[in-house]
């Protein structure tokens, strides 16, 4: 009777340590299945930035976008780190961002270089005017 016990015994330790190597891989197929999923890329224009709230919005379509931002994000404009503060309204972002707790959590944001101003090319396009000589009229036909 003991033997039959011992046997049982056995048998039932070896099903659970099988049973557990099995679930491992999956389980670790599961996270990196999550981990890429959970980073997403949006692509906008930047409305404004909270420093306090460490949080940003931006407009995606017509529909704004609220996203907070890492302490440890990065931002850059070209190649150049610039601070939460000094992204300019209007400006064209690409934000890196997780999901973390059910909310949009922004890990790298890019500034594009902004276009110059419409006022600033009129004046551009006005100066090369003036700059280039006129057309003299042409002769009158002699009769």
């Amino acid at each position: 009777m003991k033997f039959a016990k011992i046997l049982v015994a056995v048998l039932a330790c070896s099903s659970l340590l099988l049973a557990q190597e099995a679930a491992a891989p999956k389980a670790e197929k599961a996270a990196k299945g999550e981990k890429k999923a959970a980073s997403s890329t949006i692509k906008g224009t930047f409305v404004s930035a909270d420093a306090v709230a460490n949080t940003i919005i931006v407009k995606v379509g017509k529909k704004d976008d609220t996203l907070a931002v890492d302490a440890s994000a990065k931002i850059m404009s070209g190649k150049d780190a610039i601070a939460l503060g000094d992204i300019k309204a209007d400006s064209k972002v690409t934000v890196t961002c997780k999901m973390v707790d059910g909310k949009k959590v922004a890990d790298k944001i890019a500034v594009a270089a902004a276009a110059a101003p419409k006022a600033e090319k009129a004046k551009k396009a006005e100066k090369k005017d003036a700059a280039a000589p006129a057309a003299e009229p042409a002769a009158a036909p002699a009769k």
